[in-house]
C-alpha cells in the first residue's frame, strides 16, 4: 500500500480547482431549470440589457474566487481507523469517516481530468444523502491505492466487530479478481432502449415547443402536403387511423430512445462487473471513466426490474440496493446495476454473490398473489365520480369520457393487483410487484430491521393482514396476505435476527 504519505495532512492538486468551480456552478444552477423557459421567452422579446453581461462576469468571478479559497483550505489524511477531511472558508469543518461506516468507494475520471490523467475519488457512507467525501485531481496510482486501502480497512474493521478472524479477510482480499458480468455495446443499446424514460425528455422539450409559432409551422408546404396525404389515405378508415397512431407512437418512442441509448453507452461502455474478495467492482464509461466499489455486506436487497419493453425483449436490470438515501449510482446516481440480463445469466450470477446472506440461485416464475379484497377496496372507487355526474347531468359526451377514464383507471388497479405477490424460499423472501412491467425483490430475512403486522376490522373477519418489513434500504409492504403467512414471515425474521448483532449497514 502506498498510502503512507497520506498519514499526514495532504492538500489536493491545484487542478482540483476545476472540480470546485464546476461543483459551485452546479449548486447555483441546479434549482434554476424551471426558469429556463422564462429566460428564453424574455430574451426573445428583447431582454438584452448590457447589465446581464456585467452580472454574468461578476458571478463567474465570485465562483472562481470561492473555488480557489476552497482548494486552499482543503486538507485530508488517513488515521488508523478513519478518513479525516478539513475544509471550509469562513466556518471550519472537520469530517471524520470511520472505516466501518464506509459503504461505497467510487473512482471516476471526468472528461476535464482526462488530458492530465487525473481521477476523482468519492467516498459514501451509510445513511447519507450526499457524498461524504470527494478527493479530486488525484493521480491514478494514488486514487487506486486509496480506494483499495479504504475498502480493505473497511472490511477489516467490520470483521473485528463481527468477531471473525482478521486473517480470513486478508486472505479473501488476496484472492484473484474474477469477472461476474460483461456487457458489449449491443447489450447496452438494448438497455437504453428498454430502460428509456421518454417522459423526462418530453418535460424538457415541452417548454421549448411552447415557444414555437405553430401557425407558421402549419403553413409550411411540407406540412400542408403531409396533411393532404393524411386526409386522402389515412383519414378514410378508422382502422388505418389506429394503425397510423400506433406506428407514430412506436416511432416517437424510438426517437426518444436515442437519448437514453446514447446515455447508456456513454456511461457504461465497456461494462464490467467483477468480484475481489468481499467487494464488487464496476468499471466503464466513455466520457467519464468510472470504477465503483461496493462491499457485498452492504447489499440489503437485490431488485430485478423488467419494464414493458424489457418483457418483450426478455431482459432484466439488476439493482443492488443499499442503505436508503445513498447508493453507488444515484440518479443523480442510482443503485449499482447490471443491465440487459437474461434469466440464464441471472441463474449463473446469483451463486457468485456469496456473502449477501440470501441463498436463492434462480429467479422465480410464479408467486402467491395477495387477496382479491385489495382490488375491491380500490378498484370501484374511480366509478363514483362518473356515477354521480351521470345521475345529475345524464349521459353526455363529458360523462362518457369520465366512464372511460374510470374504466381505464380501474383496469390499472387490477393489473397492479395481479402483480402483487410473494414467494418464501427457506430464509429468503421474494416480493413481486409491477403494472405493465414487473419486478422481483430478493430479501434475506436475516437483514430485516423490523416487522409490523396490521389488520383492519374487515381484514380480521377475513383472516387477512398487512405485513410491513423494514430494511436499511427501505420498507417493503405486503398487503392483504393471510394472517398466518404474515406471522410466519415475521417469526422467521425475528428468530434469525434475535441473537445476530452484526452490522448490516
Amino acid at each position: 500500500m502506498t498510502t503512507a504519505k497520506f498519514s499526514q495532512w495532504s492538500p489536493l492538486s491545484p487542478w482540483s480547482i476545476i472540480s470546485f468551480t464546476l461543483l459551485t456552478a452546479k449548486q447555483l444552477l441546479s434549482s434554476g431549470y424551471a426558469i429556463i423557459p422564462v429566460v428564453y421567452t424574455g430574451w426573445k422579446q428583447g431582454f438584452n440589457s448590457p447589465w446581464v453581461i456585467v452580472a454574468v462576469v461578476a458571478v463567474i468571478g465570485v465562483i472562481l474566487l470561492f473555488s480557489v479559497l476552497n482548494w486552499l483550505k482543503f486538507r485530508f489524511k488517513i488515521a488508523s481507523d478513519k478518513l479525516i477531511i478539513r475544509h471550509g472558508i469562513i466556518f471550519k469543518k472537520a469530517d471524520e469517516l470511520p472505516f466501518t461506516k464506509i459503504q461505497n468507494v467510487r473512482l471516476e475520471q471526468p472528461l476535464y481530468f482526462r488530458p492530465m490523467g487525473l481521477y476523482r475519488l468519492i467516498v459514501e457512507t451509510a445513511g447519507s444523502k450526499e457524498n461524504e467525501a470527494e478527493l479530486s485531481a488525484l493521480t491514478y496510482k494514488d486514487a487506486l491505492s486509496l480506494k483499495k486501502h479504504l475498502m480493505a480497512e473497511h472490511d477489516a474493521q467490520l470483521t473485528r466487530t463481527d468477531g471473525i478472524n482478521h486473517h480470513d479477510v486478508s486472505d479473501s482480499h488476496a484472492k484473484q479478481v474474477h469477472t461476474l458480468s460483461r456487457k458489449n455495446i449491443s447489450e447496452l443499446v438494448l438497455f437504453g432502449l428498454y430502460q428509456n424514460n421518454a417522459i423526462w425528455l418530453a418535460v424538457i422539450l415541452g417548454p421549448i415547443f411552447g415557444q414555437l409559432d405553430w401557425e407558421s409551422v402549419e403553413s409550411l408546404q411540407l406540412v400542408q402536403a403531409f396533411l393532404t396525404w393524411y386526409d386522402n389515405n389515412i383519414a378514410v378508415s378508422i382502422l388505418l387511423q389506429l394503425v397510423f397512431a400506433s406506428l407514430a407512437l412506436i416511432l416517437f418512442y424510438l426517437l426518444f430512445s436515442i437519448l437514453s441509448i446514447a446515455s447508456a453507452v456513454l456511461k457504461y461502455f465497456p461494462y464490467k462487473l467483477s468480484r475481489s474478495g468481499n467487494t464488487l467492482h464496476r468499471t466503464g464509461g466513455i466520457i467519464a471513466k468510472q470504477n465503483d466499489a461496493l462491499a457485498i455486506k452492504r447489499i440489503q436487497v437485490i431488485k430485478f426490474y423488467q419494464p414493458l419493453v424489457g418483457r418483450l425483449l426478455k431482459l432484466w436490470t439488476l439493482y443492488f440496493k443499499q442503505v436508503k438515501g445513498h447508493e453507488v449510482e444515484n440518479q443523480g446516481n442510482t443503485n449499482m446495476l447490471i443491465p440487459s440480463m437474461t434469466r440464464t445469466e441471472i441463474s449463473s450470477l446469483l451463486p457468485e454473490l456469496k456473502g449477501i446472506e440470501a441463498s436463492a440461485t434462480v429467479l422465480p416464475t410464479d408467486y402467491q398473489r395477495i387477496h382479491m379484497g385489495w382490488f375491491w377496496r380500490r378498484g370501484l372507487l374511480p366509478f363514483i365520480v362518473p356515477a354521480v355526474n351521470s345521475y345529475f347531468l345524464g349521459l353526455n359526451v363529458i360523462t362518457d369520457i369520465m366512464w372511460l377514464a374510470a374504466g381505464l383507471f380501474s383496469l390499472g388497479i387490477y393489473l397492479k393487483y395481479r402483480q402483487y405477490g410473494y414467494v418464501i424460499e427457506g430464509d429468503d423472501l421474494w416480493f413481486h410487484s409491477g403494472l405493465l412491467g414487473h419486478s422481483w425483490q430478493l430479501i434475506a430475512l436475516s437483514k430485516v430491521q423490523h416487522v409490523a403486522i396490521s389488520q383492519s376490522p374487515n381484514q380480521q373477519r377475513s383472516g387477512l393482514a398487512n405485513l410491513e418489513i423494514g430494511l436499511a434500504s427501505g420498507t417493503v409492504k405486503l398487503p392483504y396476505i393471510s394472517v398466518n403467512a404474515a406471522r410466519d414471515i415475521a417469526e422467521r425474521s425475528l428468530a434469525l435476527i434475535h441473537n445476530d448483532h452484526r452490522n448490516w449497514i
